[in-house]
């Protein structure tokens, strides 16, 4: 059995695991997923002092608390500037790493400096109360048309703007040696598509799934036989 740590994106909460889990579970695996600060069922709790920092103590607190060991952690999207800003303290606790579509930081550079103007510009018009960003739009998340959009879509609540203008720390982060990526190959975003060609430059294992940005949604159960697969090459156990 291995045990997956799966953190959540941008806008959601642990819930957006809650099919991958269950087809994990099915092929004898467990998932831990935490709820970042101010997401999720702990929305009531957002406020202008959560950025990119507090999710990284989220995490490492997570495994701190939860005497973790020998574990797989999935970070997706937005999630790999959190997992990758971890990796200092959480590198002795795990078998390997799987990046869900997600990306990876450029040193001292923030989300929003990465994504490039047309992001920024986007950023700026959903920014209200001077701190909050609104959720972004279903063709974003790549839902849009699956059945399961509006649950999706329904479930989402706004995230601070610092976490997308934080800036990652400075130095080159420590992988582990066994580091996964996986593109989600329908999802046509040139910044992530230049996020999996810099894991492959970094010397990840890359794999692919036919889905758009959320295979958590669009596509859970491959998703969860994916991740089954590179546990089994990792001869990863929990």
């Amino acid at each position: 059995m291995t045990t997956f740590v799966c953190i959540h994106g941008a806008f959601q909460g642990s819930w957006v695991w809650r099919e991958t889990a269950r087809a994990l579970f099915t092929l004898g695996h467990e998932v831990l997923a935490p709820t970042l600060s101010g997401c999720g069922h702990l929305a009531h709790g957002m406020g202008p002092g959560l950025g990119l920092g507090a999710y990284i103590r989220d995490v490492t607190q997570f495994f701190s608390l939860e005497d973790l060991q020998d574990v797989i952690l999935v970070g997706h999207s937005y999630s790999g500037l959190i997992c990758t800003g971890a990796m200092a303290e959480v590198r002795p606790r795990l078998a390997g790493t799987v990046y869900v579509d997600a990306l990876l930081p450029q040193p001292g550079h923030s989300f929003a400096g990465m994504a490039g103007e047309p992001f920024r510009a986007m950023l700026s018009a959903r920014v209200r109360d001077g701190w909050l960003v609104e959720p972004w739009e279903a063709p974003m998340f790549g839902v849009a048309g699956d059945a399961r959009a509006q649950w999706f879509l329904s479930r989402l609540f706004s995230f601070p703007l610092a976490a997308f203008t934080d800036a990652t720390a400075t130095g080159e982060p420590a992988f582990p040696e066994k580091r996964h990526y996986l593109r989600c190959a329908a999802n046509p975003n040139p910044m992530l598509a230049a996020n999996a060609a810099r894991a492959e430059g970094l010397g990840f294992t890359m794999h692919a799934i036919d889905t758009g940005h959320c295979p958590q949604i669009t596509a859970p159960v491959e998703l969860a036989r994916t991740l089954a697969g590179i546990a089994a090459g990792m001869g990863a156990a929990g």
